[in-house]
């Protein structure tokens, strides 16, 4: 059995001298995996979500073969091994080194509760790990939805067989990490069995689009990670960008518009010199052009303005369509059903958002809704469309 050495016995009453640690990190309740092996479901194996970056306990990769770390009792640094090949993590100074001593441009190690939480995705790719994020269906844990996040080395099972095998693994961890799910009641024996379910209802004929703004709330990320994960069923969006945006994250733009998803501009005045000095920042940072934009306030003269100029302007009412500020039933519940009806919902790039999205991707998908990515060609709607 591999142990962790502790080359540095250094009080841990100097810690705060020496540690930036993460301060109320919120643990995700995610279930780990390491190749065929699901690991236990408690705090210890469970990863954490920063600034749209997956981070895992340094202990989790220590279940693949020949990995192994060696850490400090300071806390200042950690060092991750596989065979002669080697990766150091400083949390004072934030650097991460190989072993030949150079920086790697990777996000830094994390302390949580006296433990470290290394960058899942950048690890995997330097020792040649593959990290997968498999849903857990539905139907395992009372409709909750889950993820299973794996780290492959040598499985040959892929992730949806792999979950589908650890059916009864996963439901009782769930039970034991939140309490038992109370059984069904039997009805009486005198009373009619009650009918099977109906299916759920489809609304393959009702376009929904997903738009978002403000990238600069913090959690743009996260919510990239989660349309990475809804891909699969082409829940692509369109991120309106503003000129301050462009100019604080240029790299993150570049990530939206490489993700497949389409970018707009976002004006505050609704003047064109507005437009064309974002237009102008957004080519530099991304190379990508646009005739899409959106407004504050779509006002008489923002449209005039579109109009004279050939750009596409969806209009929008912040006020009442930004959904994050809503609870998950709430938004559904304004989700039209009417054959032919479109609905544009607009969510701004905040905690908030990113909490409430998972339960909406999950509507759309049980109710066979259309989800379109907004582009040149499709018609603008707002909130308050006619259907």
């Amino acid at each position: 059995m591999r142990k962790r050495i502790l080359l540095v016995l250094i009080a841990l009453c100097m810690l705060a001298a020496f540690v930036p640690a993460v301060a109320n990190a919120a643990i995700t309740p995610y279930f780990v995996a390491v190749n065929d092996t699901l690991l236990p479901f408690y705090e210890d194996t469970m990863p954490f979500i920063s600034g749209g970056i997956l981070f895992m306990p340094d202990n989790v990769f220590e279940h693949i073969d020949d990995i192994w770390a060696i850490g400090s009792a300071s806390l200042e640094y950690i060092r991750l091994y596989k065979g002669k090949t080697y990766v150091d993590f400083y949390t004072d100074s934030r650097l991460t080194l190989d072993h030949d001593g150079n920086t790697l441009r990777w996000p830094a190690a994390r302390i949580i509760g006296e433990k470290f939480y290394l960058p899942m995705r950048q690890v995997c790719d330097y020792f040649g790990l593959t990290p997968q994020v498999i849903e857990v269906t539905r139907d395992i844990i009372a409709d909750q939805q889950m993820y299973v996040v794996r780290i492959v080395s040598t499985s040959q099972i892929n992730g949806e067989t792999f979950v589908g095998l650890n059916k009864s693994a996963i439901r009782a961890a769930y039970n034991q990490y939140y309490g038992p799910l109370l059984p069904p009641v039997s009805p009486p024996t005198d009373v009619p069995p009650t009918p099977p379910e109906e299916p759920p209802p489809s609304y393959g004929d009702v376009t929904i689009h997903l738009s978002f703004y403000d990238i600069s709330a913090g959690s743009a990320g996260a919510i990239l990670d989660l349309l990475d994960i809804q891909m699969e069923q082409g829940f692509y969006s369109c991120f309106f960008v503003s000129g301050n945006d462009i100019a604080e994250d240029p790299g993150l733009i570049r990530k939206i518009s490489g993700s497949g998803h389409m970018i707009g501009i976002w004006l505050e005045t609704g003047g064109y010199s507005e437009f064309a000095e974002t237009s102008a920042m957004l080519f530099e940072a991304a190379k990508v052009k646009t005739v899409i934009v959106s407004a504050r306030e779509a006002s008489p003269s923002a449209v005039a303005m579109a109009d004279a100029n050939g750009l596409i302007l969806w209009e929008n009412d912040l006020g009442f369509a930004d959904y994050d500020a809503q609870e998950v039933p709430l938004i559904t519940d304004a989700i039209p059903v009417e054959s032919g009806a479109r609905r544009n919902l607009w969510f701004s790039c905040s905690e908030d958002a990113a909490s409430v999205l998972p339960g909406v991707y999950a509507f759309l998908r049980t109710n066979e809704y259309t989800v379109s990515r907004i582009t040149e060609t499709v018609e603008p709607t707002s909130y308050f469309e006619e259907v």
